[in-house]
């Protein structure tokens, strides 16, 4: 569509008049293909002008509105410190690609935005947004925050990023870098560490949770933040706790306030402030005369809030819970129970990483002659806040019987090693032992050609002993799970019996870790009530490359994905349940 076409468009829209094509594609330090100035039609007695501004891939950015006069109106939601009206969310939005549309769709959406701006019927809108009109006041810095939601007013701690002046450098330069480096707050010095700083100096900083009994909206973007504002605040704070935290703040103070509001949602604002006083004044305390008084735009990095963008967020993961095994499945896996809130993690693996290892594992070269436990640990924990990992570098079996794991303490112990000797060991242990904490066993075939994910808990029908027969003629112990026919050589060499391995891609890893993570879910979700086996089927093209042979389980399962459960599992002559 062309410029005639576009001024044809804007002529016809009845809530539009004078307008005309603007000289120059750049506004307010933007470029754009084309631009308009315009008049748009509130109500009869109010005319607001804008500039309509098209963009060059507006199939992409669609299009924007400014309020030209934006500093002569009301202070109203949706509308930025430049003027330009929030028309759209773009996240998770299909753009149509019909320019005459998205046009007359922007301007009906500007149209009822101001309306509504002037008649104060989307004031709430402030509320939702808060935090992202604070941040654009002037002269805002960012606060890197970590303390859990649910903690009282207290004295926290707080550091700034290190900076000091350069060679050559203004002075009012200088200040400039030095009053816009991000500043560092958490519950006590020992969260400081995780952001990695280095020689800064750690002070105090006030943290007060007010819960007013009216709305507490965010100040006029468009104009410097007031003192009274803080004070304000203040107001709803108890002469205690102002006395108990103010002052035993530093001359360089930083303030943070989560709002409780009256609807339910928490706001969070922070000060940063120098010079001034503390003063009494009707029963409160306030601050006068300061020098400087900068709005902190408060960024979150507690764990509630981090995982909030998690679809596993509302889950009970407060569970101790014990990995076996550190290498391409339980490396991965332990990555992803961490990430979806699991904090409370023992994990155990005697096995040093090495650099055949790295291209299928989850860690690299840096960790390489590490005990992989140790250096997941590590990781883990440079990476990833609150978590209460631990490593034990230690065969697992040796680690039980010397008692330095109690496998009752565990809410669920998860067997990551794919070796069936160990494997089968830990069945038998707990049935030996009647030990009721589930346990779930995760394992890869040779070449992808197939996963596997078996629960058990003792008191179930069936156990981990019972995928296994003998061949009716040799008597061959075999896997009755497995997707290669047995009596085949599947193990590779890297250089002697030492270095030995079944060969599969950290693919085939990550398919086994998806499916061991839905079968956690369920478990502690309590939706499941039998054992079971989950066996995907892979690709065979490759595997057959190799000159090996499916087993008739490959052939016989058609689905992609098989469950067996209990009873279909169960071995009535199984040497370690049979009896039960």
């Amino acid at each position: 569509m062309d410029s005639v076409d576009i001024r044809s468009v804007l002529l016809n829209c009845s809530f539009l008049e004078t307008m005309a094509v603007c000289e120059g594609r750049n506004y307010k330090e933007q470029n754009y293909e084309i631009t308009y100035r315009a008049k748009l039609i509130i109500n009869k007695d109010k005319v607001v002008p804008i500039v309509i501004c098209i963009p060059e891939k507006w199939y992409r950015d669609l299009i924007d509105i400014y309020v030209e006069n934006y500093n002569e109106i009301d202070f109203m939601p949706h509308i930025d410190r430049k003027g330009k009206i929030c028309l759209f969310d773009l996240e998770g939005v299909l753009i149509d690609q019909n320019l005459q549309g998205i046009l007359i769709e922007s301007l009906v959406r500007a149209k009822d935005i101001l309306e509504n701006g002037f008649l104060g019927t989307n004031a709430e809108d402030f509320l939702d947004e808060f935090e992202l009109y604070w941040g654009q006041l002037p002269g805002h810095r960012f606060l890197k925050f970590d303390v859990p939601v649910s903690e009282v007013s207290q004295t926290i701690k707080c550091t700034f990023e290190r900076t000091s002046q350069r060679k050559k450098e203004k002075q009012s330069e200088y200040f400039k870098r030095m009053y816009s480096a991000i500043i560092y707050a958490g519950k006590d010095s020992e969260i400081l560490k995780k952001w990695n700083l280095k020689k800064t100096s750690i002070i105090n900083a006030a943290y007060f949770i007010v819960s007013p009994d009216m709305d507490i909206f965010p100040p006029d973007i468009r104009k410097e933040l007031s003192i009274e504002y803080l004070n304000n605040l203040l107001k709803w704070v108890s002469p205690k706790e102002s006395s108990d935290i103010l002052l035993k703040l530093h001359s360089s103070r930083v303030i943070i306030f989560a709002i409780r509001q009256p609807r339910g949602n928490t706001n969070f604002v922070g000060f940063y402030i120098e010079g001034g006083r503390i003063e009494i004044e009707n029963d409160r305390y306030c601050f006068k005369d300061v020098s400087v008084l900068q709005p902190l735009e408060v960024h979150r990095a507690d764990k509630n809030f981090l995982m909030m963008r998690t679809a596993q967020s509302d889950e009970d993961t407060n569970k101790k819970i014990l990995v076996i095994g550190c290498g391409s499945i339980g490396g991965y896996l332990i990555w992803e129970l961490v990430k979806s809130g699991f904090e409370d993690l023992m994990i155990v693996d005697d096995d040093l990483l090495s650099e055949e290892n790295i291209f299928r594992h989850l860690l690299g070269m840096e960790y390489v002659s590490k005990y992989k436990c140790v250096a997941i640990e590590e990781y883990i924990r440079k990476n990833i806040p609150e978590v209460s990992i631990k490593s034990l570098a230690e065969k697992c079996e040796e680690a039980v019987l010397e008692g330095n794991i109690d496998l009752e303490e565990y809410d669920m112990v998860i067997s990551a090693t794919g070796n069936h000797n160990l494997n089968r060991w830990i069945n038998s242990y707990i049935f030996n032992n009647k030990i009721s904490v589930p346990v779930i066993y995760a394992w890869n075939e040779v070449y992808g050609i197939g996963n596997h994910i078996a629960y058990f808990k003792y008191g179930n029908e069936g156990c981990y002993d019972c995928l296994f027969g003998r061949a009716d003629q040799t008597g061959e112990l075999y896997d009755k799970s497995s997707y290669c026919k047995s009596g085949q050589k599947i193990v590779q060499s890297a250089g002697g019996c030492g270095k030995t391995y079944v060969p599969y891609g950290d693919t085939i890893s990550l398919k086994t870790v998806l499916l061991c993570l839905d079968v956690i879910r369920k478990v502690f979700s309590g939706k499941l009530e039998t054992n079971l086996l989950v066996s995907m089927k892979g690709d065979d093209s490759f595997f057959r490359t190799q000159g090996l042979e499916t087993s008739g389980r490959f052939f016989r399962q058609k689905e992609n994905i098989k469950i067996l459960t209990g009873n279909q599992i169960l071995n009535t002559e199984c040497g370690v349940c049979g009896d039960n």
